[in-house]
């Protein structure tokens, strides 16, 4: 069988034009990969059950209160809950705030 010959290709793509709006929009590829996630039902399903967990926190203390804990018992409760709120609200704020970088103010998107 006879060998064609063929020119040789690279095995990258060179797309400098894409590469370069990239780089003017200052979106991060972690950010618009956040952003999809946050365009999902799933997303929103997520979000309303991160907030009702942040509210059952909150009751956290009502509860020890009504039980007649001792203002010791209610000042660690109320210590615990807090940091773990913080930590839930960061993780809500990493997603929001990926959606704010890829979003522009008329709707449209940076990609």
């Amino acid at each position: 069988m006879a060998k064609v010959r063929e020119a040789l290709k690279p095995k990258f793509n060179i797309n400098l034009a894409v590469d370069e709006a990239i780089k003017k929009t200052d979106v991060t590829d972690e950010e618009r990969q956040l952003y999809h996630v946050s365009q999902t039902a799933g997303w929103r399903i997520l979000e309303d059950f991160i907030q009702e967990q942040i509210d059952g926190l909150d009751a956290i203390n009502a509860k020890a209160m009504e039980a007649g804990q001792n203002f010791e018992e209610i000042g660690k409760n109320t210590i615990v809950a807090n940091l773990a709120k913080d930590v839930i609200r960061r993780i809500l704020n990493k997603v929001k705030d990926a959606k704010e970088a890829v979003e522009r103010p008329d709707g449209t998107t940076k990609q």
